[in-house]
């Protein structure tokens, strides 16, 4: 039997019917997969944006009237920048405050948080919360513990009472983002101020603790200030401690432009041969008068000045009659350490610069150097910090670098939970190479790459810690009145 040509077609003719028909519901399921996609992007951009609450509890008034936290200028000024309000919401405890009304409890100066306040805290946390405990909150023990021990393992807390005046910055970490090492703010007298065991970036002055703790908790983010930001007596100071602070509990990038190329550890002095008689005139003395000392080495051609520390962790860019002229602190070893000792001594110099970020000097007379075998402990000691990645500096070399970055700003723009905007500007008359801004992500980040930059310009470099707590951009060189930004993915 013949069969009708037809027929014999109409097997093909199905398969491409079924293809046809497959390629357009995959087209058709692709098009309505963007389409809901799109429709949850623009219902999570229209959501509105939770309040911050700052929490006064009832019964557990504050024992000074500066204790008050009603009325934070530096809490309004710090919420306003982030866009959000600030509510006072007064209960009797904390498991009244609605749990998803609000994006972070402020709590400040409230001592006695019981344990169905902690167990609401803790509640609030794991759902995605976040915190700032400020000043003596939770400074009253419960069954042996207070709330911020149970919150901080490890960390003990004490009263500092009223004499505590000024805190310190000793350290690098998202809550001192913005200050630069060794910089000390001035609280005001009679704070009623809470200090940690230990610290972590920020101390009150004559060692009597830590001020400033951060940790995720419960899968929620808590800050904790030994003082409320309102007791700083400078305001820009108060702001940024404030804005730190609920960056942090609102789990949102925060940016710290480093202090050294490249973001090294520190700066390391070393003399050398060719710079030897220049690098020892350009040095102010511990009994000189420093302003005309400064004066006179800059009749003298110098473009640097090696001055005592004073409490100073970085060096300073200084007008002298017209002329800059950079002040770079150096301290000095033991008059009398030899061996071990002095070698434990430049060690442990060292690394306080690099926990800091401030600057380590080997810088030693010529004389002194040459006595005890001293010399060849330096050269052990040069070779130790090379391997740990230190920058080691002529002064002249340092003096180019910071007159260069002393003008140089970076400013982050936040573009959604997985995208920053960095920029770099310099307005400033000398080039300023290995420029590097450090990006705190209190959410984490695995990787990180550039999604955007400007066309024909050398790519920056990226590095992300080993913690995943902050990647870092380096700005391979910035032009003199330049300014450039790099949009980048985590």
């Amino acid at each position: 039997m013949r069969v009708p040509r037809a027929q014999a077609r109409s097997r093909p003719v199905a398969l491409i019917w079924i293809a046809a028909l497959l390629a357009v519901g995959a087209a058709t399921l692709g098009i309505v997969h963007h389409a809901s996609l799109s429709r949850v992007r623009r219902r999570a951009g229209a959501e509105p944006v939770r309040p911050i609450a700052l929490v006064e509890l009832a019964r557990n008034k504050p024992a000074h009237a500066s204790d008050s936290s009603a009325s934070s200028d530096a809490w309004l000024a710090a919420a306003a920048a982030l866009g959000r309000t600030v509510e006072t919401y007064s209960a009797e405890n904390l498991a009244e405050i609605p749990t998803r009304s609000y994006a972070v409890w402020i709590l400040v100066n409230q001592t006695e948080l019981d344990d169905s306040d902690f167990a609401a805290l803790d509640s609030y946390l794991q759902l995605g919360g976040g915190a700032v405990l400020a000043g003596r909150t939770a400074a009253q023990p419960v069954d042996g513990r207070t709330a911020l021990e149970r919150i901080f393992p490890g960390q003990h807390f004490a009263e500092l009472g009223s004499a505590a005046t000024q805190l310190r910055v000793t350290g690098a970490s998202p809550l001192v983002a913005g200050f630069a090492a060794g910089e000390e703010l001035a609280v005001e007298p009679g704070a009623h101020s809470l200090a940690a065991s230990s610290a972590d970036a920020l101390a009150w002055g004559g060692d009597a603790g830590g001020a400033a703790l951060q940790v995720v908790y419960r899968g929620g983010a808590v800050a904790w200030l030994g003082v409320s930001p309102e007791r700083v007596a400078e305001s820009t100071h108060a702001r940024v401690l404030a804005e730190n602070a609920l960056r942090y509990a609102l789990r949102e990038p925060l940016l710290d432009l480093r202090a050294w190329p490249d973001g090294r550890p520190c700066a390391v002095l070393v003399e050398s041969p060719s710079h030897k008689d220049k690098a020892s005139a350009c040095r102010v003395e511990r009994d000189a008068d420093a302003g005309e000392s400064l004066r006179e080495l800059s009749r003298a051609g110098c473009r640097y000045a090696s001055v005592p520390p004073d409490g100073r962790a970085l060096p300073e860019l200084v007008d002298v009659d017209g002329k800059p002229l950079v002040t770079i602190p150096e301290d000095r070893a033991d008059a009398a350490a030899v061996g071990s000792a002095l070698m434990r001594e430049l060690l442990a110099g060292y690394e306080r610069a690099e926990r800091i970020g401030g600057v380590y000097s080997l810088r030693a007379d010529a004389g002194w150097r040459a006595k005890s075998g001293r010399q060849d402990l330096y050269t052990r000691v040069s070779r130790e910090l090379r391997e740990r990645g230190a920058w080691f500096a002529e002064p002249e070399e340092l003096a180019r670098w910071w007159s260069a970055r002393s003008g140089v700003r970076a400013d982050l723009a936040v573009l959604g939970r997985d995208r920053v905007r960095v920029t770099f500007a310099n307005p400033g008359k000398v080039q300023a190479r290995g420029v590097t801004a450090r990006v705190y992500l209190p959410a984490g980040a695995d990787t990180a790459r550039i999604e955007s930059a400007p066309s024909f310009r050398a790519q920056p470099g990226l590095r992300v810690a080993g913690d995943h707590g902050w990647i870092e951009v380096i700005e391979p060189a910035l032009d003199p009145g330049s300014e450039v930004s790099y949009t980048i993915r985590f």
